[in-house]
């Protein structure tokens, strides 16, 4: 992942939980050496009147991108999909 971009639809949640994930499973996250900045698309969702909202869904419904929510790989996809759009 070093000198990508890393995108999630809530990246402060997101990076919380790979750092504890990694904590608890005995990894370094900082051997990752991720920029300290991610690109956030529930962030650009909420900027743009567009969308009713920052939920993924919604964003997803609005642009027509296939999501089976909550379903990571879908997740994620639909993710990418978004900061592509934008």
């Amino acid at each position: 992942m070093q000198g990508k971009i890393v995108v999630a639809h809530n990246e402060s949640f997101d990076r919380s939980v790979l750092q504890k994930t990694m904590a608890e499973n005995g990894l370094d996250y900082s051997e990752l050496d991720i920029s300290d900045r991610w690109e956030c698309t529930m962030g650009l969702c909420k900027a743009n009147d567009k969308y009713p909202s920052g939920k993924l869904d919604e964003c997803c419904a609005v642009d027509n991108i296939e999501l089976k929510h909550h379903e990571a790989l879908s997740d994620a996809r639909a993710c990418a999909e978004l900061y592509l759009r934008s």
